[in-house]
């Protein structure tokens, strides 16, 4: 569709989590699909990755499933994909999902949620791309993360002004919104820090 969002969701595929997270997930699928906005996602079918693009599913919305070919097989990749797109590593398909995206929303999860999260919040930060980022904190799952956060800035390991390199929402609604409505921030250049060093 001409000028459709697309919005990349970091979500996990696990099955042993609390049923209020596949709500959560869910929550955020159905935002999606009501606010004209495509999903792209790792294309699962199991965990939160099912849950949300079922949520996106039942209510019309666009799905876009990227998945590394290891991954491309059935009852593993969510069936009502609009597009399924197959990728031969997993760099490829975090870079095909970087790409496509107009913003990144992450669920709480696991260790692949965090380090999807954590690249798109460093290329940002060196100036690669602008998009927004939102960390959908309910239950407070990412107090924690941002607390590290926190003690990276008092250390000088990164400037206090790249907390602005993230938002925080508390619910599916508020997350879509800040990425929907997101104005670019700049950003003090690491490089020209880098070149005036040597």
């Amino acid at each position: 569709m001409l000028n459709q969002k697309h919005i990349c969701i970091f979500a996990s595929s696990s099955e042993n989590l609390a049923p209020r997270y596949y709500t959560l997930a869910k929550e955020l699928g159905k935002e999606l699909a009501f606010s004209g906005a495509a999903l792209v996602f790792g294309g699962g079918r199991h965990g939160l990755m099912g849950a949300l693009a079922g949520g996106a599913a039942q209510n019309g919305g666009r799905i876009i499933g990227v998945v590394p070919e290891l991954l491309n097989k059935p009852g593993i990749t969510f069936k009502g994909c609009t597009e399924l797109y197959c990728t031969s590593t997993m760099h490829s398909r975090k870079q095909f999902m970087e790409d496509r995206a107009d913003g990144f929303i992450a669920l709480p999860g696991g260790f692949g949620t965090l380090e999807e999260l954590l690249e798109v919040l460093t290329l940002k930060q060196l100036g690669y791309h602008e998009k927004p980022i939102v960390l959908l904190n309910a239950d407070c799952f990412f107090d924690p993360l941002l607390e590290q956060f926190e003690q990276i800035f008092k250390e000088g390991f990164a400037h206090t002004a790249f907390r602005s390199l993230y938002e925080l929402a508390y619910t599916p609604k508020e997350a879509v919104r800040l990425v929907l409505e997101h104005e670019s921030v700049k950003f003090p250049s690491k490089l020209r820090d880098l070149e005036v060093s040597v």
